[in-house]
This record gives structure tokens, sequence and C-alpha cells, in this order.
């Protein structure tokens, strides 16, 4: 059995919608009845049970279904709710696009931590330099990735259907976009330093405007310095790295990247603050 395309809608992008449909319709007879109106005739529906659990196969085989399933049986849905719960079931599905976004962003791209936290291990600068292109690859993909709209034909359809704006979450795409953007502009100056010699000229970067930072020091501590500046760097790219991680999954509906994910995570958030303490 293959994976659906990245760019589809899956079972987990409706979470928020599934769970406010059955605060509202909790009855097998409402959710049968509603799924043969959408002509959904193959949905596993138990005899009892949780509100969810009613509605989770009803939905799960309108998205295998026709395209035309999905925006059907949410209108059906509609139809049965008051002002009120309709007006949540819209609101949940407004959240439906953005949460794509981020979904698919990380699917295409599940080395996000990953790439951090190559950077992180490498023990010296010629360790470095692999991951951190690799980092700044990756980040340039994935605000490339942003900078396209997606699902744009199965929410103008839902917006044909039911009468609903699906607004693009431009202000969203463009805010990762940016913070891809700062991966690519850390990583650029660790690079730089990455790449200077110890007794070039060039180590005067990041020092104040008209400032000799290296007149008078010995070679020793002109290394020691650049050693220290080299380490601040990377602890920036990785802490940039790890806010981009977290941007993408702040408005995932479900944990769809895994356990592993959160736990890279959280190594990160851990090992940045050590760098942060210790220089060495």
């Amino acid at each position: 059995m293959t994976d659906p395309p990245l760019e589809k809608l899956v079972l987990g992008d409706l979470t928020k919608v599934i769970n406010t449909v059955a605060d509202s319709l909790s009855e097998p007879s409402d959710v049968r009845s509603i799924a043969k109106l959408s002509d959904i005739r193959r949905a596993a529906i138990p005899d009892g049970g949780m509100p969810t659990a009613l509605w989770t196969p009803v939905f799960e085989a309108a998205l295998q279904a026709k395209a035309e399933t999905l925006p059907k049986l949410l209108f059906n849905v509609r139809e049965n709710l008051g002002q009120e719960p309709r007006d949540a079931v819209d609101k949940a599905l407004q959240e439906v696009r953005r949460d794509c976004i981020s979904r698919f962003t990380l699917d295409t791209h599940p080395e996000v931590g990953d790439r951090a936290d190559a950077l992180l291990v490498a023990s010296g600068p010629e360790e470095m330099i692999e991951p951190a292109k690799k980092l700044r690859e990756m980040a340039i993909s994935v605000r490339r990735l942003l900078l396209r709209p997606l699902l744009a034909d199965t929410f103008l359809q839902l917006q044909r259907e039911l009468d609903i704006s699906f607004p693009d979450p431009l202000s969203l795409r463009i805010q990762l976009a940016d913070q891809a953007v700062d991966v690519v502009t850390a990583v650029d100056y660790l690079l730089t330093l990455l790449l200077t010699e110890p007794h070039s000229g060039q180590l005067i970067l990041g020092g104040e405007p008209g400032s000799e930072r290296m007149q008078g020091r010995t070679d020793e501590e002109s290394l020691d310095w650049l050693r220290r500046r080299r380490l601040d760097a990377r602890g920036t790219a990785v802490r940039q790295g790890q806010r981009l991680l977290t941007a993408l999954r702040r408005h995932i509906a479900t944990d769809l990247c895994g356990k592993r994910r959160s736990r890279t995570l959280l190594n990160l958030s851990n090992m940045c603050s050590i760098i942060c303490v210790c220089p060495h």
C-alpha cells in the first residue's frame, strides 16, 4: 500500500474537524444517516463508543472516495448543526489548511532536526563544514517549499461547495520562510568563520566598527578567540534550526512527526544550553 501524495489531505489533518463534529452529533443514528446521505457506504461505523470513534471511519472513507465526497459530507454535517456548532466546524476547517503547511513541510523534510543535531555533535572545524552546508541546503529547500500555495484545488472546491472562505495563510508561510532565512544567515556566518585562517586579517569579523580585535594579541590568543567565535556561531546556527523545527511543528493538529523527532527537539534544547555555558 503506497502512501498518499503529500499534498493530499490525510485523516490526521481533519482531527480538529472530527472532534468538533463529534461534540454536537454524537448519536450513532445521526452518523449513519449523514454518511448515507453523503453516499458513503463502506465506512466501518461501530455500533457504539465514543463519538469521535463513530465519525473517524466516515471521514476516512470520504477521503478515500471521489473528490466531491468530502465537501458533500461536510455540507450535510453543517446542515444538521445549529449556528454555534456550525461556526465551530467552519473555524476548525479554516485551521486545516494552516496545519497542512507544517505537516507537508515536515513530511518533505523530516531531517530538519537531524541536520541541526549533526552540526551540534561535530567536534572540529573540518567536521562542522559538511553538516553546516547540509543544514543550509535544507533551510533553502524549506523556504522554497513554503512560498508555493498548498492544497489550492482542494480548498477551492470546499469553498465553492460550502460557501466558506478559506483565505491562504500567507502570513504564516512568510513567517516560516523568514525563519528559514535566519537559519541560512546563521550558517553563512558560521561557514565564514570555519573557512577563516587563524592568522588572517578576516579575524576582525563581528568586531565593533573601527575596532582592531586582534591587535596586540598573541597567536595563541587569536586562535582561542577564533575557536570561541566558531562555537558561538555554531550554537546560533543550531538554535535557529531548532526554532525553525519548533515553528513548523507548532501548528500541527496531531503529532505526525513521531516520538523520535520529539526526543531530537528536547536533546537539541538541552545541548544548546550546554553550548552557551561551555564554549570549549
